[in-house]
């Protein structure tokens, strides 16, 4: 059902105002959390498309293509060819500006950016509209004025649905943990956290739905279960020499502030280590980027090194940060594994800032609003996993039946590994 604040497409003849931009970042929450990017870089001035005022179709047209061509920074490993993408909808535009009365020139329109777009390699990519929009993709017809490319194809593959909440808060706790603790700021954030005791050994366990724990959970107390003591309790509980290892639950968990690498896993380490590589675009060419720059995990005030065995259960619905930290804690310590299933694919990161990069998001034309990565990731080794994922080391499949048992198959993985070491 459209709802009553969104109007139809405002014609590119008619100037009006700019986009709605809180409109526009609350949709984004939706879609996806963003990524915060804490790294800092040389200030540079920024010379790319912002937004702006079309006064046809084919204007449209020309801010789009070259705002992709200009921000994008995944041209280096895109299959899709953008220059073909020129020569076969500028034409397109071109027509519908002699037909700029028809009321579906502007579907049109929307139509052809989504088929521009619909195979781009960044999972954090979306297009929204200045207007609901009635598109179809790949023979389904849907309404929206936002599309998000790797959302749309995670449902075309069939991938389940997510893991309720229920499995991590009250299933795992119930059947799996002692001690069992649980924090919230009483919306959609949950951690839990506890000792899985098995074969005479204490494995701890903690999961959490989304990164944001240094600069937001960690600091709020109003809720009656506050994420702070359960944090400085796991915290402990990596010193306990008594614990036999770890598992980080990140399945289903969107990502977040990269802030928290260093918060989380930098409790674990005592000295810095290099877990992978960024750059950004350096100018308004399609492959002008920066040289790429270590990026490390750093140790934090009273962290301590851990030896134990960790397993970091991750799936379908592990994304950005969760990829990220699944990446470090591989990078970090030599009796780890990755477990579960292929990860979403979506490891570009978002800035926190666009005033110190050239790359990232920018509205087309006041037509379109246009929201990407403007930092590309690698891991160590230079290896990208943008519209791939990360691959399990010990692969296996949520079983929807076993847990309906109270049976967690992922987990039962994890722990088989930890024990095992």
């Amino acid at each position: 059902m459209r709802q009553k604040s969104y109007k139809m497409f405002i014609p590119p003849y008619t100037h009006s105002n700019k986009f709605n931009s809180s409109r526009f970042r609350c949709l984004l929450l939706v879609l996806l959390l963003s990524i915060v990017m804490g790294a800092c870089r040389k200030e540079v001035e920024k010379e790319r498309l912002t937004s702006y005022y079309g006064n046809s179709y084919t204007e449209i047209f020309e801010a789009f293509w070259n705002g992709m061509n200009t921000n994008y920074v995944f041209w280096n490993i895109e299959t899709v060819n953008w220059d073909n993408m020129y020569k076969t909808y500028k034409p397109r535009f071109e027509y519908l500006d002699q037909q700029k009365n028809d009321p579906k020139a502007a579907q049109l329109a929307a139509q052809y950016i989504v088929d521009m777009t619909k195979d781009l390699a960044d999972s954090h990519l979306s297009v929204t509209f200045n207007g609901i929009a009635n598109l179809v993709i790949a023979g389904y017809p849907f309404q929206s004025n936002t599309f998000h490319p790797s959302s749309i194809r995670h449902q075309l593959r069939g991938d389940r649905g997510p893991i309720s909440r229920k499995t991590f808060d009250l299933v795992i706790p119930k059947y799996y943990l002692t001690n069992a603790e649980h924090g919230t700021d009483g919306g959609n954030f949950h951690m839990n956290l506890g000792i899985i005791p098995r074969n005479n050994k204490k494995i701890l366990y903690l999961e959490y739905s989304s990164f944001q724990l240094q600069g937001q959970y960690y600091t709020a107390n109003n809720t009656t279960k506050p994420v702070k003591p359960v944090l400085d309790k796991f915290f402990q509980y990596t010193k306990d020499p008594s614990i036999d290892g770890l598992i980080i639950d990140l399945r289903g968990n969107p990502g977040g502030s990269v802030s928290d690498l260093d918060f989380l896993i930098g409790r674990l380490i005592t000295e810095p280590v290099h877990i992978s590589y960024t750059r950004t675009k350096n100018g308004n060419g399609r492959l002008d980027f920066t040289p790429w720059v270590k990026g490390y995990v750093h140790p934090q005030p009273g962290s301590a090194k851990f030896t134990k065995p960790i397993a970091v259960l991750v799936d379908n619905y592990s994304v950005s940060m969760s990829e990220m930290t699944s990446i470090a804690v591989k990078a970090i310590f030599p009796k780890s594994k990755i477990v579960g299933e292929q990860t979403w694919g979506g490891t570009g990161q978002i800035p926190f800032s666009d005033v110190k990069y050239l790359g990232g998001q920018f509205v087309a034309a006041n037509f379109v609003q246009v929201y990407c990565a403007g930092v590309e990731f690698r891991d160590k080794n230079l290896v990208s996993y943008e519209n791939k994922g990360v691959t399990p080391d010990l692969p296996i499949a949520y079983d929807t039946t076993a847990i309906k048992n109270n049976i967690d198959v992922q987990l039962n993985k994890g722990i088989e590994y930890v024990i095992s070491q």
